[in-house]
């Protein structure tokens, strides 16, 4: 596991996640493939292996947030000499079809989450050290509200990335102005 996935906590060990490798928990992954191939389908997209591979990869990998390193990796195993280009065309099919985000923590670089049937999938990510919080569900509520007034839209599944500085890092920046501001004087 590598230092961005503790820092977010998305990875389970011990004998709760041998428990969540169910026999369910395949027949959940299975449903949730096909249920992912028909939208595919329904946009007349051709179902390939290597869509198939990533599709899978990506259900597989459903709790964290998975690096472009890992997925070119992954899909370079299970089909030996696939194109760059064309994972990076899958990646955004799937982004366009709400299946996968993309976070962009800087420092980090790209990051993919699994998004299609979650509800609630919003960031706050510090631009200046890195740190990825996870959105709360009253902003999100809010947000839903505001855009049924506005908009008459309901039962929003909003994918959201706000980058921003958090406290600690506001706070070290107002106290380099205020010593840089002592020294002038």
């Amino acid at each position: 596991m590598d230092s961005y996935a503790k820092e977010i906590g998305h990875e389970m060990a011990g004998p709760q996640a041998r428990q969540m490798r169910s026999s369910s928990g395949r027949l959940k992954k299975m449903k949730k493939h096909i249920d992912l191939i028909s939208v595919l389908k329904s946009k007349k997209m051709r179902i390939t292996p290597a869509r198939r591979a990533l599709l899978q990869f990506i259900l597989d990998n459903h709790k964290r947030h998975i690096s472009l390193e890992e997925i070119q990796a992954f899909m370079d195993t299970k089909l030996s000499g696939i194109d760059r280009s064309s994972i990076y065309r899958n990646l955004e099919a799937f982004k366009r079809l709400d299946i996968i985000q993309e976070l962009n923590p800087p420092g980090v670089g790209k990051r993919f989450q699994y998004v299609f049937d979650r509800k609630i999938h919003h960031y706050f990510i510090c631009k200046s050290c890195s740190k990825l919080t996870r959105g709360k569900n009253e902003l999100f509520k809010k947000i839903e509200r505001a855009l049924n007034t506005i908009a008459g839209f309901s039962q929003a599944n909003l994918s959201a990335v706000f980058y921003s500085y958090c406290k600690n890092c506001l706070q070290s920046q107002s106290t380099k102005k205020e010593s840089k501001g002592k020294k002038l004087t």
